[in-house]
């Protein structure tokens, strides 16, 4: 069942058993991200949503692989045809709802140990302000040993008429042959340090960021995702042909786990037993 949530100017429409998915922000009649289908079964592809999260991590683990303490982790494909391990559990699984008030809701998503050796507790807790929608993300490590833990939320914006601007400062390269993400300097064709038109933009990069502040213009109304410090780089997603362009708020770079890199370079994390990983991140409007 899917949960509605509004006040004077914002209504918000989640699908919480459809990987604990946004299927619509509205301002009035104005559509602030892309909203999703109507779900008659169980089945669903949140790729086609307003938003989903991403957690225990984001991005590619190369080939599902990686080592812990001289374990190998096998994890399996979940975005066929790809080989890798994609955007972590939450997206694809059912989560409930713990609370809910006219304008908050939390969700909730339990984790068993099984391919990923670890408990975790994944939250979200969504609020609606008078402008602004304010998600507050949250996971927790309930196994016995340390976890790699990110956290990251994957929205979609209208495309057309649009301009993206983020302090970017790094990009981040995958080896497509052993996913090692290498950290440069911003190209120019990438730099989104100034504001640009998406429609000029074919991007699928990961970047690392100056601040977490992501700023959205359209002819008649402007989006601001501002997000707490943990979220210390961004994706920026923008495919030919599509109505639509993500730019996200992310915890670390992909394949992280993998990386030989300091973690505050990547931004990876690691959570002790019953520790938590958490970070807000707030949507704004202005018309």
């Amino acid at each position: 069942m899917r949960v509605q949530l509004a006040n004077k100017n914002l209504q918000l429409e989640l699908d919480p058993a459809a990987g604990g998915t946004v299927s619509a922000l509205r301002c009035g009649d104005l559509e602030l991200l892309r909203s999703g289908p109507m779900r008659s079964g169980p089945a669903f592809d949140p790729r086609q949503y307003a938003a989903f999260p991403m957690v225990p991590f984001i991005g590619r683990i190369h080939n599902g692989r990686f080592t812990i303490n001289g374990d190998a982790i096998k994890l399996h494909p979940n975005l066929p045809p790809e080989l890798h391990a994609i955007h972590g559990f939450g997206w694809q699984s059912a989560w409930q709802v713990e609370t809910q008030t006219n304008q908050s809701a939390t969700l909730v998503h339990e984790h068993f140990a099984c391919a990923w050796p670890w408990d975790y507790t994944a939250k979200q807790s969504f609020h609606l302000e008078e402008h602004a929608l304010v998600l507050e993300m949250r996971v927790s490590n309930r196994g016995s040993k340390a976890m790699p833990a990110g956290l990251g939320w994957h929205p979609y914006f209208l495309r057309k008429g649009a301009s993206l601007r983020l302090p970017t400062t790094h990009e981040w390269r995958p080896d497509d042959e052993t996913g090692e993400n290498h950290r440069v300097d911003v190209s120019a064709e990438k730099d989104l340090s100034l504001a640009r038109s998406v429609e000029c933009l074919n991007l699928d990069t990961a970047f690392s960021v100056s601040e977490p502040l992501i700023e959205m213009t359209w002819p008649t109304y402007q989006l601001t995702l501002e997000s707490d410090p943990v979220f210390s780089h961004a994706t920026v997603y923008v495919p030919k042909g599509e109505d639509y362009f993500c730019a996200e708020p992310i915890s670390h770079t992909p394949n992280a786990v993998n990386s030989d890199l300091p973690d505050a370079d990547t931004g990876r994390h690691w959570l002790a037993p019953g520790e938590t990983l958490s970070g807000t991140i707030r949507l704004s409007v202005e018309r």
